[in-house]
């Protein structure tokens, strides 16, 4: 791990590397290099360019840390390890998988687009080792809150500003975003927000990311004995934005969300009586924003329930077919990445990734989400059987509350699409990992403070 070194080897830099990148996965398009190459974005150019500076410094130095360094290492070596393994054995899958394919099988042929699957692994490794290396300490938290709120905020006035089409924005600022799909801002039948991503589901599930960590804080966090208001609201504006997007994968991620902390704070805080009105004030707001939604939002639910004639669950189907055929050709190593020869077009991850990878891959494409997932309800479950239940989670411990509340909704978004390679939404959760990885690392260094005495639950930053 190179970030705690060269030109990021102070903990402020490394944070607002990290920030930068996280704006840029939220809000900044990708742009063309050459029609030959995938398109780039800002926060691959920021974590490949300063990992490779800081490589490059630190061959200078004779490949030596030095002994601070050595010591910053120490502290995240147990969690380094793990990431490391898994992504070791990505690569492993991969190779096993395509000389297996390509040479053994004899199909298709291997080029450059099959390198880039490489690529896309190391951007994820530098994501989660970028957030894994930093101090989080107070001051840390707030700018990194700050920064993710600002991000939020230009999201949901440009949501809006696009399901209005505010000064006719989705003819000459939309398409910057996404140059395929932006007229569905406009001719959709309904017309569907997407936001900065490049399709409306996409959109959708960053919305269920966002109000994982915000419903955490809602009932977990600290609030003085008072009501979060603010948070409340803001929770019903990202509850709205996804409604925008008409996202039916991400609607079913939500109600999954939601049912889970709701249980789960009942249960923690023992039937404490502003837990229930807090319940009770989520279910109230979700419902009156589900029942005021527009006439296209409740088309496209009735469309999609009526699985005999819709066109996307239909097509879901065929697509499902051929690739549960080839995966039945080659289930152990699969068939390689194969993107000249084979469909991208799956509409599922497990099974586009077990086509690629087999069985053998898919087991490691699943450790490498439910590995962060385990620690983290390890640690929660080991601070709560100390100091019991009732108790204000802490900055670490709502990280790793609002990782193990999503992955299900994450997962069941992957039967239907996919985050995995989405380059743009894949680099906002790599972030959340390492996030979730780090606050593991500095539950070891913190004294019991992690939980502390609750007035109730919790406040905007």
């Amino acid at each position: 791990m190179f970030w705690n070194n060269g030109i990021t080897r102070r903990n402020d830099t490394r944070l607002f590397i990290l920030a930068m990148a996280m704006l840029s996965a939220m809000i900044l398009p990708s742009f063309p290099i050459h029609p030959s190459l995938p398109n780039i974005r800002l926060d691959e150019l920021l974590l490949f360019g300063v990992f490779g500076l800081n490589i490059l410094l630190f061959a200078a130095k004779g490949f030596r840390f030095s002994p601070e360094e050595k010591e910053q290492l120490l502290k995240r070596k147990q969690e380094h390890k793990g990431i490391l393994l898994i992504f070791v054995l990505l690569v492993f899958s991969y190779a096993i998988s395509n000389i297996y394919g390509v040479i053994i099988k004899g199909a298709g042929y291997y080029g450059l687009r099959d390198v880039m699957e490489l690529v896309t692994f190391c951007k994820y490794y530098l994501a989660v080792t970028l957030a894994l290396s930093i101090d989080l300490r107070t001051e840390e938290f707030d700018f990194l809150g700050k920064a993710f709120l600002g991000g939020l905020a230009f999201l949901i006035f440009f949501g809006w500003g696009q399901h209005f089409n505010v000064l006719n924005m989705n003819t000459w600022l939309s398409p910057y975003f996404d140059q395929q799909h932006w007229q569905l801002l406009l001719v959709g039948n309904p017309a569907r927000v997407q936001g900065t991503f490049d399709n409306p589901n996409f959109f959708g599930i960053f919305t269920v990311m966002t109000l994982a960590y915000l419903t955490v804080r809602y009932y977990f966090g600290e609030d003085h004995g008072k009501f979060p208001v603010l948070l409340f609201i803001l929770i019903g504006f990202v509850i709205k934005l996804e409604f925008l997007t008409i996202s039916r994968t991400a609607l079913v991620g939500i109600g999954l969300l939601f049912l889970i902390l709701s249980i789960w704070a009942f249960s923690y805080h023992r039937h404490n009586k502003k837990v229930l009105v807090k319940i009770a004030a989520l279910f109230v707001l979700t419902a009156v924003l589900f029942l005021t939604a527009s006439a296209d939002f409740f088309y496209r639910l009735q469309e999609g329930l009526d699985f005999s004639n819709s066109t996307s669950f239909q097509g879901h189907l065929e697509r499902w077919g051929k690739a549960i055929g080839s995966i039945w050709d080659s289930p152990v190593f699969g068939w390689g990445t194969q993107k000249y020869v084979m469909t991208t077009l799956v509409d599922n991850e497990y099974a586009l990734y077990a086509r690629r990878y087999g069985f053998f891959g898919l087991a490691i494409y699943l450790s490498f989400f439910l590995l962060p997932f385990i620690l983290g309800i390890r640690n929660l479950l080991a601070k709560i059987a100390v100091f019991g239940r009732g108790l204000a989670f802490s900055q670490p411990m709502q990280f790793m509350a609002a990782y193990a509340a999503v992955l299900p909704s994450i997962f069941v978004f992957n039967i239907m699409a996919g985050i995995f390679y989405n380059l743009q939404l894949m680099t906002f959760f790599a972030i959340c990992m390492g996030l979730a990885y780090n606050s593991f690392a500095e539950q070891r260094g913190i004294n019991d403070t992690s939980l502390r005495p609750l007035s109730s639950l919790s406040k905007v930053v």
